[in-house]
């Protein structure tokens, strides 16, 4: 009786699928990272911790952002974009005004339930005394079409 052996084929490493594509190395390393700051601070976040839980080396998640606190600032950053853009999806400005500011009241209550990690690294940044958020021009960008989005909503029900 002759024995036949299937060929196997090699899996493919997870590491190197992901180096071709670096957009999706990024925000996989984001996303944990984003956890990890979320849950531990600042300075008590590990980079080994987060390399482990994406299977990238450290040396991976370095050239990408460079340093911790790189990493920290863009998954800060990542947090706000994520608010903004949910913010942009309301379609609001054809709603009376307070209906428009009320709804986007509710979603912001409503993202910051649903996201605590969100909340965790606002909190987080406000005991660094916001130093992080000064450095980075995407927030500020972010925020001032917030703000401007707020403005236009209160010039309408002041015409009112």
């Amino acid at each position: 009786m002759a024995v036949i052996k299937k060929e196997r084929k090699p899996k493919p490493d997870a590491n190197t699928t992901r180096i071709q594509d670096p957009e999706g190395t990024r925000r996989n390393i984001l996303e944990i990272a984003s956890k990890e700051f979320a849950l531990n601070g600042l300075s008590g976040a590990r980079i080994d911790e987060i390399a482990a839980r994406t299977r990238f080396s450290k040396r991976m998640i370095y050239y990408y952002f460079g340093d911790k606190e790189g990493l920290y600032l863009r998954a800060l950053e990542n947090a706000y974009r994520q608010v903004r853009e949910g913010e942009a999806q309301l379609d609001i400005e054809g709603l009376p005004p307070v209906a428009a500011l009320t709804r986007l009241v509710e979603f912001t209550f409503d993202h910051h339930h649903r996201h605590e990690e969100f909340i965790r690294m606002v909190m987080i940044e406000n005991i660094h005394h916001g130093q992080y958020l000064e450095q980075s021009n995407a927030i500020r960008e972010l925020n001032v079409t917030a703000i401007d989005h707020i403005s236009r909503i209160y010039s309408r029900g002041v015409e009112e």
